[in-house]
């Protein structure tokens, strides 16, 4: 008995109502490949494999095309030198392709929107491709899209680069994959990298305000990478051009906005921009909880105060705090006056009087007068180095431990 082919019309509805019905998108690619009756798989622009259609007959061919489970640096290349992937890129009708590493034809449509190429459909010719199967896959792309729209957000999509540090930072990709990709999008890294993480309170939520305010930045000053993430602006940059006149630049590109910038320390290797992002999120947990006013931090700086966040997780550090501290607390409390807070000031400010009396906003000998009161109220000398360490540590913890 004769098999009865599906209609195209019967065949776009198909494809339609699987977009319809939400179910994720690796089940839209097993139904678009059911429907085009071939292998498909999908792959954003920077060559992760985002679906690739698990039915029956199809594990053989990604055996063969795919056997890391990610795209080959070498048969990318080939296929860029190929003329296929600039087609592919900067046209909405599908591209056939035939290369020297396999023995099938190839069909290739892109997924965009309004900002750029977002993703690549790719079908494996196992079975001929019929007439309707350009149309078809046009509509497969437009669905895909919505898709991803309906996943999460696509602007970053469009950035090659932005999948790996996603990856990287997420830890959803080997090391291995990493690699590749970055080696089939020939990206080059620095010897020695810094990552700087900008939280801007006034763009919070609005991920479009995030992707102007990225592409004035990088107009501004060349020489980085930059991502969207976390809502916060991302950016990898090269300890070359790392200088107080670079930071400077920053600061002033968002003069307009309240700001928050964290800078990590040195990093060589690529995939170490997952440790350089856990400063970061470091940098602005500590900010918030210290009330920090100043929009510049660099991760040495709050090295302390993390390792500190990190003990309270498990620890009460009230506990590690020295008893005098408590009796200094109580004093002021009961005669309302501030020593504590005159001899932490004085602490921060690497014990001078000037500096630390400027901060208080009152004469150094006022100042001077409230540490003889300590020194003397509580039996303590402020020129022991040892005591004076412990104070400033115990009185960190307390600020961390509120």
């Amino acid at each position: 008995m004769a098999v009865i082919k599906a209609t195209y019309s019967e065949r776009k509805d198909k494809i339609l109502n699987a977009l319809i019905d939400r179910r994720g998108l690796q089940h839209f690619t097993d139904l678009a490949a059911e429907v085009m009756n071939n292998p498909l798989f999908i792959y954003d622009v920077s060559g992760k494999i985002l679906a690739k259609s698990q039915i029956d007959g199809h594990k053989e061919i990604w055996e063969e095309l795919l056997p890391q489970g990610y795209l080959n640096s070498e048969k990318s290349i080939i296929t860029e030198n190929s003329g296929v992937m600039k087609k592919l890129m900067e046209e909405d009708t599908p591209v056939i392709g035939e290369f020297s590493y396999s023995q099938f034809r190839f069909l290739g449509c892109r997924v965009r929107d309004k900002h750029g190429v977002v993703a690549l459909v790719t079908i494996v010719e196992k079975e001929a491709f019929s007439s309707e199967d350009s149309d078809l896959l046009v509509i497969v792309c437009k669905a895909i899209l919505f898709e991803l729209l309906y996943q999460e957000r696509t602007a970053m999509q469009t950035i090659p680069y932005f999948r790996i540090f996603k990856d990287i930072i997420e830890a959803t990709a080997s090391t291995s994959e990493i690699r590749e990709r970055c080696r089939a999008l020939h990206l080059d890294f620095p010897e020695s990298m810094r990552l700087l993480g900008i939280k801007i309170d006034d763009s919070k939520n609005n991920t479009l305000s995030l992707f102007f305010l990225r592409e004035t930045f990088l107009a501004s000053v060349p020489f980085c990478y930059c991502i969207i993430y976390d809502e916060s602006l991302i950016m990898v940059i090269s300890e070359k051009h790392f200088s107080k006149s670079y930071l400077s630049k920053v600061q002033n590109i968002f003069s307009n906005y309240e700001i928050r910038i964290g800078v990590s320390t040195r990093f060589a290797d690529i995939l170490d921009v997952k440790s350089a992002f856990q400063e970061m999120q470091a940098i602005q947990s500590v900010y918030q909880k210290l009330n920090v006013e100043k929009s510049l931090i660099f991760y040495e700086e709050i090295l302390l105060y993390h390792f500190m966040e990190l003990a309270s997780k498990e620890y009460d550090l009230n506990k590690f705090c020295l008893p005098i501290l408590r009796t200094i607390e109580e004093y002021d409390n009961q005669n309302g006056t501030l020593l504590e807070n005159s001899l932490e000031a004085y602490l921060e400010a690497g014990r001078n009087i000037q500096k630390a009396s400027d901060r208080l906003h009152m004469h150094k000998n006022t100042l001077y007068y409230r540490l003889k009161r300590i020194e003397d109220f509580f039996d303590l000398d402020l020129d022991d180095e040892n005591l004076c360490f412990n104070l400033q540590f115990s009185l960190r913890m307390k600020r961390m431990a509120r």
